[in-house]
């Protein structure tokens, strides 16, 4: 699934040293999120939706969507 996301998600991101991103969805948009290290700590407040930062870095770099 593809998702866009805002500029400022986009900056928080890339400025970011965090490993892991955890995030909810709705409508083919990120409507919340948390940059950490720790995946046991949120890992039941987002039910377990959650990527490697470096690859979705990678994705933001070329352009402003990325892939869930």
């Amino acid at each position: 699934m593809t998702t866009k996301i805002s500029i400022t998600t986009a900056v928080k991101i890339l400025n970011s040293n965090k490993d892991f991103i955890f995030y909810k969805v709705k409508d083919n948009k990120v409507v919340d999120f948390t940059l950490t290290n720790d995946i046991s700590r949120f890992r039941a407040r987002y039910n377990n939706k959650f990527k490697i930062l470096s690859d979705i870095k990678k994705q933001i770099k070329t352009n402003l969507k990325i892939e869930l």
